[in-house]
């Protein structure tokens, strides 16, 4: 099963909510950590998905952007209270955990009376067992857990990684950077029951600044000729690249470069929706802002990696 970790903001949720009539229901399970107080967005995603067979599991205690200083915040009776349960909409609470030292989400988990998943930010400890029990399911990433004789005291896991190397500039990225392989190795994990990673984003939100110097564009695949690992090609725009001006141009560039490549190595991507979307922008020559391409490139990823 898949589990694919997104932040709610929009071009986020679009996402998902263009992928339920493209994709079969059953193994995939978006986990969204709302950013925004306002949850109308956010409960019309989870009508759209959740009847189709996609239940997510939202994070109820978020405490990233507008939930910074909410650090006590439940979200969970609100969502219920918005959502269609008489269309079938529902979601899976999930309340997120720094490490041992996070005593208020701790408290949270060990006293929450519904089934609920936990997800696990940083490295779990002994003295954390007990809470993490009460949950369904404990998501964690493998790289920061590497103690074993605690891991194997939870009966259901998912294991993630946070795989895209993300850069401080566009300027900065290579043509190609590595990705991960759980989607290959998660079942080698003790009581593993899926993987999941942030597509396209990096695990820390940070809000977007203005207009870029240059425009990068990113692609995701599954590599059959290097053991099946998953890859992320960048397509960067090259003028102008000190200043700000002509983010349509760029965008231009940054697509025709991605165009391309997909044309002379068509037998290495899915053409998921998401690719097919650049395109659609391509024949147009429009510039639909940066959120569109990467909604796009979400779109693609999380297809890529769920037809695997």
């Amino acid at each position: 099963m898949y589990f694919p970790i997104l932040k709610g903001k929009e071009f986020e949720l679009k996402a998902l909510r263009e992928l339920v009539d493209h994709l079969s229901p059953g193994n995939l399970y978006p986990v969204i950590e709302p950013l925004n107080i306002k949850k109308d967005y956010l409960i019309e995603t989870i009508d759209k998905i959740s009847p189709k067979g996609f239940i997510p599991l939202v994070v109820i205690n978020p405490r990233q952007d507008e939930y910074e200083t909410t650090v006590n915040s439940n979200i969970s009776s609100d969502l219920k209270k918005g959502i269609n349960v008489s269309q079938g909409s529902t979601f899976h609470p999930c309340i997120k955990i720094f490490d041992e030292n996070d005593t208020n989400a701790l408290s949270f988990a060990s006293t929450f009376d519904e089934s609920f998943a936990i997800y696990i930010e940083g490295t779990i400890t002994s003295k954390m067992i007990p809470i993490l029990q009460r949950a369904e399911l404990v998501l964690l990433n493998p790289a920061k857990n590497t103690n074993h004789v605690v891991w194997n005291t939870l009966s259901k896991v998912v294991v993630f990684s946070d795989g895209f190397s993300k850069e401080e500039r566009n300027l900065d990225y290579p043509a190609e950077s590595d990705y991960d392989s759980l989607h290959l190795t998660y079942n080698q994990y003790h009581n593993a029951i899926g993987f999941g990673d942030y597509t396209i984003l990096p695990e820390k939100f940070k809000k977007g600044g203005g207009p870029a110097y240059v425009i990068t564009l990113h692609l995701s695949y599954i590599d059959n000729t290097r053991f099946n690992k998953v890859y992320v090609r960048h397509f960067s725009s090259y003028t102008n690249t000190q200043t700000q001006s002509n983010p349509g141009g760029k965008f231009k560039e940054a697509l025709n470069l991605l165009v391309n490549h997909v044309n002379s190595n068509s037998h290495k991507f899915v053409h998921t929706e998401g690719l097919k979307g650049f395109y659609v922008y391509h024949q147009s020559n429009h510039y639909p802002g940066l959120g569109i391409p990467k909604k796009l490139s979400i779109k693609h990823h999380i297809e890529s990696i769920y037809q695997y």
